[in-house]
């Protein structure tokens, strides 16, 4: 008796240990991004909704400013404290491809992708042919006018072509009585972007693009690069704007037209509040009817030391997922919350409330349509657009011929494709 005492006694114990022995291990995946608490509060409610109905999966978040995400990436991954999951700027891939950094999607992913996102965007998601992520928030150029600035004029519709971009700039352009520019047809700056990427959409709209197909060289000192630069530069020698005059004032009623991203939108709602509509306009990009426009994009995409990985694209496909019939995905709420543009299919048809608008339908449009382009993906981009930047500027500013200033561009440019990354 005492001998099967014993016995049962010690199965219990040992059918007691089993569970401890076999259960599943927690999974903690740390989702890492450049948006705000505030940003992401869409997402994170999406992350506790996952983990409940996923109850061996813990979802943590982890904050960079965007400035300083990429250097955040790198010592990350030598101090061995990587996240799983990154929110990835399509400039930043290469470097982080080049570096075994990103891990390529499973076969399931890349045909979810395929299925499910505007082409064009998955193009910034390419590296060396090759998919490395899920894209995410995108980000593209058009025209934008003030239509109260317009009718003052006299001027009946947006320019189609930058001939009648010259002719409506010099219209509603107003002067002081030093001669100093008051009210500025057009607008550029002040960041590095606000220069190299309305330079690109018009060279774009000329069958051309900054990078040769080798991306060992630049198309910048052939006609069609050197016509873009002298019209533009032609606004600034014939007083329709001024170094002064930036794409910030343009809520002001100081700025005629600005080559503005669909992201401005929050910044026109802010600046404007309900006189938004009665003022802002959005046009197709003045390169004739062949024009074209450039976009860039985030994708998420996951480390390739994760130990989680198949958890890692499992959370991913789930918060790019429809939540229900005729609804968004997580991260589609997210990106609406912060008047950003989805590329997900499903997103863009249920959200023509948000995106059907005035303001945000031509920017759609031309993601559907294929108008929107994107350059390839190359380590060395942010350092390319430096380059550009400044020597655009000092075209505009008339310290250089437009052909010179970009011959000094190709040349810089030409020297930092062959630098070994």
């Amino acid at each position: 008796m005492k001998k099967t005492k014993a016995a049962a006694i010690t199965l219990l114990s040992v059918l007691a240990a089993v569970p401890a022995a076999t259960a599943q291990t927690p999974v903690t995946l740390t989702f890492a991004a450049h948006y705000t608490d505030s940003e992401m509060a869409p997402l994170t409610a999406c992350f506790r909704r996952y983990e409940t109905e996923h109850p061996g999966v813990k979802i943590e978040y982890r904050q960079t400013p965007i400035a300083d995400f990429m250097q955040n990436v790198m010592t990350s991954q030598v101090a061995g404290a990587h996240p799983d999951i990154y929110n990835v700027y399509s400039i930043w891939g290469k470097r982080l491809v080049d570096n075994a950094i990103l891990a390529e999607p499973p076969q399931d992913i890349a045909d979810f992708i395929g299925e499910n996102f505007e082409a064009s965007t998955v193009q910034s998601a390419l590296i060396d042919d090759r998919l490395w992520g899920i894209p995410a928030e995108v980000a593209l150029y058009m025209l934008i006018y003030n239509k109260k600035l317009f009718a003052e004029a006299g001027i009946a519709e947006p320019p189609k072509d930058w001939a009648s971009l010259m002719d409506a700039a010099a219209k509603i352009t107003k002067r002081d009585s030093l001669g100093r520019v008051e009210v500025a047809g057009y607008a550029f700056g002040p960041s590095v972007a606000n220069a190299a990427h309305p330079f690109r959409t018009l060279l774009f709209s000329k069958g051309s693009s900054i990078l040769t197909d080798d991306l060992e060289g630049t198309h910048l000192t052939e006609p069609a690069a050197v016509e873009v630069l002298e019209g533009q530069a032609r606004l600034f020698r014939e007083g329709l704007t001024s170094a002064s005059h930036q794409i910030r004032d343009f809520p002001a009623g100081r700025i005629g037209m600005i080559t503005g991203a669909n992201w401005m939108k929050q910044l026109m709602r802010e600046g404007l509040g309900d006189k938004m509509d009665e003022t802002v306009g959005v046009a197709p990009i003045p390169g004739g009817p062949d024009w074209k426009t450039y976009q860039y994009s985030f994708y998420q995409g996951v480390d390739a030391k994760s130990p989680h990985q198949p958890e890692a694209w499992a959370l991913l496909r789930w918060l790019h997922s429809p939540q229900g019939e005729g609804k968004r995905s997580c991260v589609g709420d997210m990106l609406v919350s912060l008047g950003s543009l989805s590329a997900n299919k499903a997103d863009l048809a249920a959200s023509q409330a948000e995106f059907g608008d005035a303001f945000t339908a031509p920017f759609v449009e031309a993601l559907r349509s294929g108008r929107a382009l994107s350059d390839p993906n190359i380590a060395q981009t942010a350092e390319v657009d430096r380059v550009l930047r400044t020597q655009i500027e000092e075209a505009w500013l008339g310290r250089m011929t437009p052909a010179d200033a970009l011959a000094k561009a190709d040349q810089e440019i030409t020297d930092l494709l062959a630098l070994p990354q």
